[in-house]
């Protein structure tokens, strides 16, 4: 499973989690309090989509230019992660094509 997706639907800090344990801690220590696997539960589904820069006329090879236009999703239960994207960023062809993931979170009725 994806990252993202992971923390969506478990409510845990991955990234966070990671830099304390290599600092010394342990997952069900007092600083994470991060439970055995079979006990952590899940809280939504969640889908990720990624936003690049693909063309999907030139068999989604890697595309480059300048943004003309951009808008971010927002709301309840949606997570971006993104570098800087916004109109007049310049893409050159060394450029990660993931411009953003998008990540949607929808609890559990």
């Amino acid at each position: 499973m994806e990252l993202t997706i992971t923390e969506e639907v478990t409510g845990y800090d991955l990234v966070k989690a990671q830099i304390q344990i290599a600092a010394g801690e342990s997952l069900n220590g007092s600083v994470l309090n991060i439970p055995a696997q079979e006990e952590i539960k899940l809280i939504g589904f969640a889908i990720q989509c990624r936003i690049t820069t693909e063309d999907p006329e030139n068999n989604f090879m890697l595309d480059y230019g300048t943004i003309i236009a951009y808008r971010n999703a927002a709301g309840m239960r949606i997570r971006l992660d993104e570098g800087s994207s916004h109109p007049g960023v310049k893409i050159s062809p060394f450029f990660d094509y993931t411009l953003t993931k998008s990540i949607s979170l929808g609890k559990q009725p």
